[in-house]
């Protein structure tokens, strides 16, 4: 019986070592975030957060009133086919960040985020979409750059777009005149009480990238607000604008129209003051 005894208490002291162990590697939830244990991957958090019975990407994030989606663009480069042109095209980073609640967790991991670039399909994103005059330059389908998810329900989206904007001139002062360049950002099927766009820390101004390059393309000014507001049979619906005001090259016009026409017309004249039978002179001329 002696035997039997330490043989049944040996067998209990391994079966309260080895519970901890399975547990642990059990996700569990703590005041409203999701605890991984230590070594878990982004794959593996993630297709736990994404699972169809916990995330249905159909639906907004559960957040009190209207989602906030913050709005930053970066400006990459600026080009125009030729001086005269009144077409603009526009490369440029945009960053989207909001919030959702579904996607807390918390874990022992030396990271901040979650790399979820290669689960974007199965992650609800904002039907953002570009109001303009011009067109998409190719390829149309956008670059995911980046989608982060922070622990604390924060997803950063950034994406890159190439667009060709048609911008408004103003011909009778042409080249004179400084082209307007604009376009706008709005949700395609969620209105304002559901969604609301607003500029990331309140900018005024695009950013420039550091390595902005042009070609043709001059801007002197640029502005993001809020469109305006104004009666659409569509409903209300949450709407971003960016202003972009370029200028055209006047020495160029000035070295290859302006000095040229000069030249040709004062010189026409110098035949008025040659003699009538000076032919050789009115041949060079």
């Amino acid at each position: 019986s002696l035997c039997l005894y330490a043989a049944s208490s040996v067998i209990l002291a391994l079966c309260y070592l080895t519970i901890p162990t399975v547990a642990s590697d059990t996700p569990h939830t703590m005041r409203g975030k999701t605890r991984f244990a230590e070594g878990k991957s982004d794959k593996e958090i993630l297709d736990h957060l994404l699972t169809a019975a916990r995330y249905d990407k159909r639906l907004l994030p559960p957040v009190d009133g209207s989602l906030t989606v913050n709005i930053s663009v970066l400006l990459l480069s600026l080009a125009s086919p030729d001086e005269s042109s009144l077409k603009y095209e526009v490369e440029f980073l945009l960053q989207q960040q909001w919030y959702d609640p579904r996607l807390r967790y918390a874990n022992q991991s030396s990271y901040e985020y979650l790399n979820a670039i290669h689960h974007h399909e199965d992650i609800w994103i904002p039907d953002t979409y570009f109001i303009m005059h011009g067109d998409f330059k190719d390829p149309l389908i956008p670059m995911h750059f980046a989608l982060r998810i922070y622990r604390n329900g924060t997803i950063n989206y950034l994406m890159r777009r190439h667009l060709i904007l048609s911008c408004q001139g103003r011909l009778n002062i042409f080249p004179f005149d400084d082209p307007l360049c604009s376009f706008a950002l709005e949700s395609i099927s969620y209105e304002q009480s559901a969604i609301r766009y607003v500029w990331k820390n309140d900018e005024d101004t695009l950013r420039k990238s550091p390595s902005l390059t042009t070609l043709n393309a001059y801007l002197i000014q640029n502005q993001t607000i809020t469109c305006p507001i104004k009666a659409s049979w569509r409903g209300n619906y949450s709407c971003l604008k960016v202003d972009l005001i370029f200028t055209r090259d006047r020495a160029f016009y000035f070295t290859t129209v302006f000095i040229p026409g000069i030249i040709l017309v004062t010189s026409s004249f110098i035949t008025f003051w040659l003699e009538w039978n000076a032919v050789p002179a009115r041949v060079m001329i």
